[in-house]
């Protein structure tokens, strides 16, 4: 590896040389080469420094500072270091079996890069990335989507105790109910105007930039969004605060700005009585008043668990009843709540009579903090701490004694493994046809060779015991090949059941597998009601997915049942 190292570190200088480049002061753990790009046309002095030669991250290529730019904002320049943004991260996949030919690709791009933003031909760009230019600071949008009118700026703070983000709301945010004292903190906030636009902000690349102070501010409004001109006075001279925030929501993104009274204004005898008045005042003061921006990040619950279903629906709304949070249960609960389980008029509830302990820990989604706890309990506090906007709920009594009507949940869920227990379960289901809920049942077969699922509920589709009709009969699609041993540890102590061994791998795979299916039923097209995952071909006979038809010999759901 060291002379690996080194030769590519050879390949880098040479190439650098080639091309004219210098090796300058080295950085920490870098490469640094300082010469011209473009010579022949624009002369710009760079520097380039090579930090990481597996190229994961590009090669950092600064404007030296002692060059005079020209006198606009030139696109994919960042910063006050001057850095060149030439590649979109992750965009291009480096070689990095070719160090030296790639640091001169890197150059070749970057002085395309500063022709086009010299020549204005990448002014478009600028719209792009609008976000970098407004500045780092951010607020979170906790806002429906179509949301347009008066809202609230609100102080808010995160569990860790080291963050207070600012979140754009209408006062009913789930940052709002995570604790009394953040409550006292946001329950007032400020005034906030949410706006749209219909076309993308950007602004002049000859016009000075950012806007630090509000006759800059306005000043970019009149052109970029006639509409926002002196929105921000007339949100603060309508309000009772001493500050005012407007929210733009354009194609490009959301940002914020905001503005404060300034101190010697803000007497109480004086907001009261002048407050009409109160943006002419401040704008006839010997320093222009300042202008806050931030840049909005949406953190609304539709967001928060739909962004990464694409255009499938997320779980918000359903009313989910999981039975089970051992090996399986634990994770699905998980991924069940980051699908959105519990959002809006939902509700997500987990129940499991047992506690955790010492030998559940190398595969469960708990660790030792919540040894002795109960597990529904404990895995509602754990989620609800990742996840407070949702409506998770725990019991730790016995499913059996439950009302399971439909009109209390939309699916129930069991994930116990438990084959009499599950069949008790199946029994009940089979017998609120067609007024109960439909039923999942997921599980492992044999060491975790497989897991399976079964979706149940329909009159002309399989119950669970349709899968094996009798107790000590084949299996009628059957999993496990022959002469395969299921392994079985014994327990010394009767009251700590036998447990059959498997890595906590499988117990991911089975859950992530009910959990695709959870979605497909809610997205309206449960597709095949049976499906099998193959984790241990060695073990395990390949099983088709599909949809089997009840059998006459089920003693649930048969003619004789």
């Amino acid at each position: 590896m060291a002379d690996g190292g080194a030769a590519a570190r050879a390949a880098v200088h040479d190439a650098l040389r080639q091309r004219g480049f210098t090796p300058a002061a080295p950085e920490a753990g870098a490469s640094l080469y300082a010469g011209i790009l473009d010579p022949d046309a624009l002369g710009i002095p760079i520097t380039i420094a090579v930090e990481d030669l597996d190229f994961v991250a590009y090669p950092c290529i600064r404007i030296e500072p002692g060059f005079v730019m020209p006198a606009r904002t030139l696109p994919h320049v960042a910063g006050l270091d001057r850095s060149l943004c030439y590649y979109a991260k992750g965009s291009v996949i480096l070689d990095r079996y070719d160090p030296g030919g790639t640091v001169l690709q890197c150059i070749a791009q970057a002085e395309t890069v500063l022709r086009d933003a010299v020549a204005g031909r990448s002014n478009d760009d600028l719209a792009d990335e609008f976000h970098a230019y407004w500045g780092s600071s951010y607020v979170y949008v906790d806002l429906p989507r179509d949301h347009i009118g008066p809202a609230r700026l609100c102080l808010t703070a995160l569990d860790r105790g080291d963050k207070t983000p600012l979140v754009a709301t209408t006062g009913r945010s789930w940052f709002m109910a995570r604790g009394e004292r953040t409550r006292r903190q946001a329950d007032a906030g400020e005034p906030l105007m949410v706006i749209a636009v219909d076309r993308p902000l950007t602004f002049a690349a000859t016009e000075a930039w950012p806007p630090k102070a509000l006759p800059d501010l306005d000043r970019w409004l009149a052109r970029a969004a006639p509409d926002l001109a002196g929105v921000v006075q007339r949100t603060l001279r309508m309000g009772t605060g001493t500050s005012a925030a407007v929210l733009i929501r354009a194609p490009n993104g959301m940002y914020c700005y905001r503005i404060k009274v300034p101190p010697h204004l803000r007497r109480p005898e004086f907001l009261r009585n002048r407050r009409t008045r109160l943006p002419e005042i401040m704008k006839r003061q010997p320093t222009a008043t300042p202008v806050e921006r931030f840049v909005g990040h949406r953190a609304d619950t539709d967001y928060l668990f739909g962004r990464n279903l694409g255009g499938m629906l997320n779980l918000a709304g359903k009313r989910i009843l999981l039975v089970g949070c051992g090996t399986i249960g634990g994770f699905l609960a998980q991924q069940l709540a980051q699908c959105g389980a519990g959002a809006g008029r939902g509700s997500l509830t987990l129940v499991d009579p047992d506690v955790l302990k010492p030998g559940n820990i190398g595969r469960h989604l708990l660790g030792v903090p919540y040894l002795g706890e109960n597990k529904a309990e404990a895995c509602v506090a754990f989620l609800k701490a990742q996840l407070p906007p949702l409506a998770i709920a725990g019991r730790a009594g016995d499913v059996l004694a439950l009302d399971l009507r439909r009109e209390r949940y939309d699916l129930v869920v069991d994930a116990t493994g438990e084959e009499a227990l599950s069949l008790a379960l199946n029994e009940r289901a089979v017998r609120a046809r067609p007024g109960g809920p439909p039923h999942l049942f997921v599980w492992l077969a044999g060491n975790g060779a497989a897991a399976q699922c079964l979706l149940t509920g329909e009159a002309g589709r399989a119950c669970l015991k349709c899968l094996k009709p009798a107790l000590a009969g084949p299996p009628r699609f059957p999993v496990l090949r022959p002469g395969v041993d299921v392994e079985t540890v014994i327990n010394v102590s009767c009251s700590d059941p036998d447990y059959i061994p498997f890595p906590v791998s499988r117990s991911v795979a089975a859950a992530a597998l009910a959990c695709e299916v959870v979605l497909d039923w809610a997205n309206g097209d449960p597709g095949d009601r049976f499906r099998s995952l193959i984790l241990d071909a060695r073990s395990a006979l390949p099983v088709p997915s599909g949809s089997p038809s009840p059998v006459e010999a089920c003693p649930a759901c048969g003619p004789a049942a």
